[in-house]
């Protein structure tokens, strides 16, 4: 079941997310799960940004990935969620970016880089345009670059599993 699309509805809160996976007959994947918000921003050039991850991350060390990160108990609803991570890793605020779509769902189960331990992370995809200012690299402990690629040149062999999944159905739009 790991990396498997989950929905592709958007969810705003943890409600509606059981709610979704309770439709979809996969309430069981909620044991022991954190949740994530993920991005993938097109600047204005239509150049999907990307980052790569540095030995302060999770996970996925030394491959490219989305921005964003976990979903926690003081975020309103997902997209809020999704523009506290885009602020704090990348510089963003609402001004700077339109969440234009949700992609989906996706099931990634990853070992921890901190704690060694087994995270099942259900990680909710969002399409994002920067209308204004850069993408910064705010944690470079955690990012050691930002790297930008036309859709259809993204090289998938330094990409993280869900990212390429996201990516490979941004793709085939």
């Amino acid at each position: 079941m790991d990396n498997e699309l989950l929905f592709k509805n958007e969810v705003r809160n943890m409600d509606e997310l059981v709610e979704a996976l309770d439709e979809a007959g996969k309430l069981s994947v909620l044991d022991r799960v954190k949740i994530g918000v993920i991005c993938f921003i097109f600047d204005k050039e239509g150049r999907l940004v990307l980052n790569r991850r540095g030995p302060g991350a999770r996970d996925d060390i030394g491959l490219l990935q989305a921005l964003g990160g976990s979903v926690n108990g003081t975020d309103m609803d997902f997209r809020d969620a999704m523009m506290r991570e885009l602020k704090e890793e990348a510089g963003l605020n609402p001004s700077n970016i339109n969440l234009d779509a949700f992609l989906g769902a996706y099931l990634d189960g990853k070992i921890d880089h901190h704690t060694g331990d087994f995270v099942n992370w259900i990680i909710l995809g969002y399409r994002g345009t920067l209308v204004s200012g850069e993408v910064k690299n705010m944690e470079p402990d955690r990012c050691v670059g930002i790297e930008k690629f036309e859709l259809d040149k993204v090289p998938f062999n330094e990409v993280g599993q869900t990212a390429t999944k996201f990516i490979k159905m941004m793709q085939k739009k």
